[in-house]
């Protein structure tokens, strides 16, 4: 018998039971290697799936310990990162620019200590885990016990398991409190508290072909029911019919996975060659440090170092007094110092295609379309999406962002509206392409209209630590530059971060803002440009504040192109090199660096790296077929920089992403199999998906017998609540154990 694995999101809706995704092993790769052996989660997503937002990720926390292959081998530390068991976190900030990319890469690890014991074959297998859990800046104590009798073979189709599990928050209330009991063919779910969306579940299946079950969830206060019920014997639907009600007209679903719309959270990276992973050449790592009496796990690499439990915005800046941090790979006794600044310089580095290429790939750019076109919905300056239609030689104006009302979204124009051709030609764009590696710069140009084969300008980007050698000592701004005063009036009354002679859209402005950079960071008349305090980011700021371009150069108005008012200073078009300014409350805008104590000097984490990839032919890839997108590897696991669109969460269609309950989510998957080469190395790679959502194709409800779903089953009370942080409960689980040995798996990963 083996533990129960649930999948990435949900192990319990009856409509997940679709099958094992397909893998197929290259001939020339070894049937052993990770790439044929490394696990693949799949999980569907559903308006359903948020009533159990909190039991499906308390499920893949605990997947990701790996309970089953460390039974009896003693106490243990594992480490989880927390983003890839919510994929809502990751859907929401890929849905934005500026600041997101760190946002989504940037690792949330929780750690905790896990004791998995069964007296021998006939007995039961027990669980006990405590985690130390930080999110969106609370903290608390997660309690879990675990008992697992009978795999799903044995009792399908859930098995026989149950777990119990309790948060405590630094005042001893409680977060949230609930039970999972699954007993072959029922399942009971429980869970209440502030934390939760207070969710009641009992369903009951024969097998994973037909049953049904009763939900309710009561999220701040507001109930709602949800019946649902599905059977593999419709004749018009080989695979099923899942069907679901709120009390309002049922919606339908086809179950057949064929027939579902995919997108892929996480990818593995393998050597195409032997099948062995492919990582960074330096990577991140996880870290303990001993600070101020206490011990802290955490990982530290590029996008910063996150250390579960302690706030990074108590600590001053400069080096951490006090503080030692160890390295935790298996085998690497290694010790650092920490130093810390509240803001992070990144330097950006130029790269070179051309408007061909970009052919389809949607870009934001902030530009005023006022005097070309009379059919848009809104005048003045303003966040267009468009793309270059290079068959007719012009732009085509698609959405309009908006980043006023927190995550910024577009809105579609319908119809789209192209402009005439060489309405923009005199005029450089600078921008954003999810598909085209981030920042974009299209330059104007001296002939009437563009053409395909102009260039455009993409950047790649490695971190400056304050004070390196190559950092650089003064550095110039005229173009959304924060000031000592601008950022003092942010922070005490809102407003624009930015000094307002220099917020000009296109990279100019009246004046010229001076800074120096040192160990302590960027500074304006040695004020240091850092704004940490959580209650003032909120809006198009929530991701922190960053400058437009700063140059290592004086700037002037030689830079302007001709006819431009003289008191204007400009920035160089399409620099070989400039740098941006980061700052906020997270560790993605802020700089923490390891010293390495054995020699003083400076840990190195590499960048994410642009990978040119050709997506593949078939209408699985819509528009976005045969068109050359830049992806960005970070890492084993970590591959980023699919383009995305926006779902109904309730109909799963595609939507425009103002629409309400609108998901932004990847526009299609990489296929598993699919190659490409690592640019910086030459690797050549070989990809497939390890964390996949799957949503459900709509159809007609009457068609169906399932059309009209009841309620069935007798929801579970609190009656069923055990806290196994409690002495005196049954299941209490008793006091963590100390385990100072490095954590035994990592994401999954047995170390």
């Amino acid at each position: 018998m083996k533990f129960p694995t649930p999948t990435h999101k949900s192990a319990l809706l009856p409509l997940l039971a679709l099958g094992a995704l397909p893998i197929t092993v290259h001939a020339a790769l070894p049937a052993g290697s990770p790439y044929a052996t490394d696990p693949q989660s799949a999980y569907v997503e559903d308006a359903t799936s948020d009533g159990i937002a909190n039991l499906n990720q308390v499920l893949c926390i605990v997947h990701a310990m790996r309970p089953a292959a460390m039974v009896n081998k003693g106490p243990y530390v594992a480490l989880v990162d927390m983003n890839k068991c919510d994929s809502r976190s990751q859907a929401s900030a890929s849905n934005s620019t500026a600041g997101a990319s760190g946002a989504t890469s940037a690792p949330n690890y929780m750690n905790a200590v896990v004791n998995i014991t069964r007296a021998d074959n006939t007995r039961p297998m027990t669980g006990k885990v405590w985690m130390s859990v930080s999110e969106q800046g609370t903290k608390f104590d997660v309690f879990v016990h675990l008992t697992a009798t009978r795999s799903p073979g044995d009792a399908p189709p859930y098995g026989q398991f149950r777990v119990d599990y309790i948060s405590k928050l630094p005042n001893g209330s409680t977060g949230f409190n609930g039970f999972i009991d699954a007993n072959g063919p029922d399942v009971n779910y429980f869970e209440t508290g502030q934390m939760s969306n207070n969710t009641a579940l009992a369903m009951t299946a024969t097998s994973t072909s037909s049953g049904s079950g009763t939900m309710k969830e009561s999220p701040q206060g507001s109930p709602v029911t949800f019946n649902f019920a599905y059977d593999s014997s419709e004749p018009n639907y080989p695979a099923g019919v899942f069907s679901r009600s709120d009390g309002g007209p049922p919606v339908c679903f086809d179950r057949s996975k064929a027939n579902a719309q995919k997108s892929v959270w996480r990818y593995g990276t393998y050597n195409a060659n032997d099948g062995t992973r492919v990582d960074q050449a330096n990577p991140g790592f996880p870290v303990t440090a001993s600070y101020n009496g206490s011990s802290y796990y955490g990982f530290a690499g590029y996008w910063g170092i996150n250390f579960q439990g302690l706030d990074l915005n108590t600590l001053a800046d400069g080096p951490v007094a006090g503080a030692t941090v160890k390295d935790q790979r298996p085998g690497n006794t290694a010790t650092y110092s920490l130093s810390k600044v509240s803001g992070k310089l990144t330097k950006w580095t130029r790269n070179q295609k051309t408007l061909a290429k970009m052919d389809g790939i949607p870009f934001v750019t902030w530009v005023d379309l006022s005097s070309i076109t009379n059919k848009l919905p809104a005048s003045g300056p303003q966040n267009w999406q468009m793309y270059w239609d290079d068959a007719n030689g012009q732009f085509v104006v698609t959405g309009m962002q908006d980043c006023s009302n927190g995550p910024c979204v577009v809105a579609s124009v319908q119809p789209s509206v192209p402009l005439p051709a060489g309405a923009l030609a005199s005029e450089p764009l600078s921008g954003w392409a999810d598909g085209f590696g981030g920042n974009i710069d299209i330059p104007y140009t001296a002939s009437s209209t563009h053409l395909g084969t102009d260039p455009v300008y993409y950047y790649s980007q490695t971190q400056v630590i304050p004070g390196s050698s190559n950092a650089p000592s003064a550095l110039y701004c005229v173009s959304n530059c924060p000031t000592a005063a601008s950022i003092n009036s942010f922070t005490s009354s809102g407003g624009s971060p930015f000094d307002s002679t220099t917020t000009q859209y296109g990279g100019y402005g009246t004046s010229q803002v001076t800074y120096s950079f040192d160990s302590g960071g960027l500074k304006e008349s040695s004020t240091p440009m850092t704004v940490t305090d959580s209650n003032v980011l909120t809006g198009q700021y929530q991701y922190g504040v960053m400058t437009g371009r700063l140059f290592d150069a004086l700037l002037s108005n030689a830079n302007c192109p001709s006819g431009s008012p003289s008191g204007n200073i400009c920035e160089p078009p399409q620099p070989s090199v400039y740098y941006t300014w980061q700052t906020g409350a997270d560790q993605w805008n802020q700089t923490m660096w390891l010293t390495r104590t054995s020699d003083g000097t400076v840990v190195k984490f590499d960048p994410p790296e642009n990978i040119s990839y050709t997506v593949p032919n078939g209408s699985a890839y819509g528009t976005w077929a045969g068109k050359q997108v830049q992806l960005q590897f970070d890492g084993f696991g970590n591959l980023n920089g699919i383009p995305g669109h926006c779902v109904s969460a309730d109909t799963n269609d595609n939507v425009d992403c103002s629409t309400a309950n609108a998901r932004y989510v990847p526009a299609f998957a990489l296929p598993d199999g699919a190659t490409m080469t690592l640019p910086g190395s030459g690797t050549p790679l070989i990809v497939k998906a390890l964390d996949t959502e799957m949503r459900l194709a709509k159809v007609t409800c009457s068609t169906t017998n399932l059309s009209t779903p009841t309620a069935n089953a007798t929801l579970p009370t609190s009656a069923g609540l055990h806290d196994p942080s409690n002495s005196g409960d049954s299941d209490y689980i008793g006091v963590k154990p100390t385990v100072t040995d490095p954590p035994k798996v990592i994401d999954g990963v047995i170390q």
